[in-house]
């Protein structure tokens, strides 16, 4: 990553721009389902999934333009994901990466969610039309398949987006130890929901520095760099420490839209 944060050199990227970019272009290989117009558990969204699903669901549109400011500022080479579903935020991370000057995104999804093989399908369909030259996806498990998945590489951004479960979580954590380095920052995505915090706790009691922006569904980001940590808190002046609390109307909105779409899904087409 550049140890250049004030350099001018990528500020034509336009992180609002890009979203609504791919947005429209995933809006032509599926219809998508808008849901949480006005955020999950903060002022944000929406949220999408494909028509037709329970889920899963993508990543906010201002989490996604929040990792465009992230990768502008930080520059990283290299970037690896642990879920990818219909592939929204892992093109958003391998377009903007490539406009900053970055030169890998790899994804590692099992299908498991949702309707996977559409996911998949979807997700690489999306990411051919994006040009997202950067982007490889493979498919596996976490974290018994990172290492394959990743080749022996150390990665100056990892992603932290699977199952939302405990344990899942931390061991997605654990299974990304050795694809970091000293500076390397990881990010964990809907804080809000089970089986985050405890992952994100486990880091900090293993010396990471983690720091919680309030996106739609929270996004943590944490590095064991304490430069890094600053730059990280000065990208993002009102992030706080990362704090568990039940978010009861978080809760409640994704049980009737996951309602909402299973009725939707019982109704007879006209």
């Amino acid at each position: 990553m550049t140890s250049h944060p004030h350099d001018e050199t990528f500020a034509h990227f336009d992180p609002a721009a890009l979203v609504g970019e791919i947005r429209s272009v995933l809006g032509e290989i599926a219809a998508l389902d808008p849901l949480w117009m006005k955020g999950a558990v903060h002022r944000g969204g929406p949220h999408y999934r494909l028509d037709g699903t329970l889920g899963p669901v993508s990543f906010g549109e201002d989490e996604c333009i929040a990792l465009g400011r992230f990768i502008r500022e930080f520059r990283p080479s290299n970037c690896f994901i642990i879920g990818n579903a219909f592939g929204m935020s892992s093109v958003y991370i391998a377009k903007a990466m490539e406009a900053c000057g970055g030169s890998s995104v790899i994804t590692l999804d099992n299908k498991s969610e949702g309707d996977g093989e559409r996911c998949a399908a979807v997700a690489e369909d999306l990411r051919d039309r994006m040009g997202a030259r950067l982007l490889v996806n493979r498919y596996g498990w976490s974290p018994r398949d990172i290492a394959s998945a990743t080749e022996g590489a150390k990665f100056d951004f990892v992603l932290i987006d699977g199952l939302h479960a405990h344990p899942q979580v931390t061991e997605d954590y654990h299974g990304i130890q050795d694809v970091l380095h000293e500076r390397s920052i990881i990010c964990w995505h809907d804080y809000w929901l089970a089986g985050v915090p405890e992952s994100v706790a486990m880091a900090e009691s293993e010396g990471v520095r983690c720091t919680k922006v309030n996106t739609s569904g929270e996004l943590v980001f944490g590095t064991r760099d304490e430069s890094m940590f600053d730059r990280i808190k000065a990208t993002f002046p009102g992030s706080e420490a990362p704090r568990k609390r039940t978010r009861y109307l978080g809760y409640t909105r994704l049980y009737l839209g996951l309602f909402r779409a299973a009725l939707r899904r019982r109704l007879p087409k006209r």
